[in-house]
């Protein structure tokens, strides 16, 4: 696996990369979000007579945690957008100049920041932005829009300053990043990699891991561990792809460290499951999906024994939805 670019190095190839930023008052929208009001969660409605959205569905739309619903038109049509998890801050690719922006739906102000990424143009390129860090960083990766585009490479963004402060290797994606931006783990298909102040750890992952049956990504929890999910089939290989295992690695050395088999009572050949978070020192929270849309159950998994507990269950807000993004994921 290729090593993580500090951005200092990027800079030093070419200044193209580093972004611009501005921070201005948020345009109009009519009907206007309520002053001061966060976000309970987006989402892109679907015609019932086509496969997606179009016309008055091509946009986002934000229903506040006061019940209250905005159209977001200043984004681009059907482009990806993400929540912080207290809903206060909106990240997605502006419409007209097809800049990120970060949107403050409590303060009302937007920092946009401009990437120098060729294609990016919702068909052939598009950007998935996600806010870490109760908002303080932006991961932007790519989504190609049919094979063959060559996808740039992902980074990290200060949502403060603007700077750029990580570029990740092509083909990878970040697993974790440290609050403070100090410490992420990245991962590919065969290895992972720690990366710090003091250097660059990379180690291939277990076998059982680089299997197609491996679903979501690793899961760190910050001190040395991290969990991920083995699936019964890879979708594309065999119609079950309820969870089988949970594997624990220790991030150090790679090795695994507890490797438990799950008997979750999901009926659903459908539900795939991956991990969410870390709950306590032995516990992980996995989310698990089923054949309907954006109907999740989510259990409490000792990551030793394997014992679970239910803890909760979502369902979709409203009918006819093309796109759903929480402010609690």
């Amino acid at each position: 696996m290729k090593k993580l670019i500090a951005i200092a190095a990027v800079v030093a190839a070419g200044a193209a990369l580093v972004p611009l930023w501005t921070a201005v008052r948020a345009p109009d929208q009519r009907p206007r979000p309520a002053p001061g009001e966060a976000a309970a969660y987006a989402y892109l409605c679907d015609n019932a007579k086509d496969e997606g959205p179009h016309d008055e569905c091509g946009h986002w739309f934000v229903v506040t945690s006061g019940g209250r619903t905005w159209q977001l038109t200043d984004a681009v049509e059907r482009g990806y957008v993400d929540l912080t998890a207290d809903g206060r801050y909106l990240a997605y690719q502006r419409a007209g100049d097809g800049r990120l922006v970060v949107r403050d739906l409590v303060g009302g102000t937007v920092r946009a920041v401009q990437e120098a990424a060729p294609g990016v143009d919702g068909d052939r390129l598009a950007y998935r932005p996600a806010l870490l860090g109760r908002g303080r960083w932006l991961y932007v990766d790519y989504v190609a829009g049919w094979q063959g585009v060559d996808e740039p490479p992902s980074f990290v963004v200060d949502v403060a300053t603007g700077r750029t402060v990580w570029l990740l290797p092509r083909g990878s994606w970040l697993d974790r990043l440290d609050d403070d931006g100090s410490r992420l783990m990245v991962e590919d298909d065969k290895s992972f990699s720690v990366m710090d102040a003091s250097g660059t750890t990379t180690r291939p992952l277990p076998a059982r891991l680089r299997a197609v049956e491996a679903t979501g990504a690793l899961a760190p929890d910050g001190t040395g561990r991290a969990a991920q999910v083995v699936s019964r089939n890879f979708p594309a290989g065999g119609t079950d792809i309820r969870p089988a295992r949970l594997v624990t690695i220790d991030t150090g050395t790679g090795k695994a460290l507890h490797d438990v088999r799950l008997s979750l009572p999901l009926k659903d050949r459908a539900s795939i499951c991956d991990v969410s978070r870390w709950a306590g020192s032995r516990d992980v929270l996995l989310r698990c999906g089923t054949s309907e849309l954006f109907h999740e159950i989510i259990f409490r998994v000792d990551t030793r024994t394997g014992r679970h507990t239910k803890v909760g269950e979502t369902r979709p807000p409203r009918s006819h939805l093309f796109e759903l993004v929480r402010a609690a994921d």
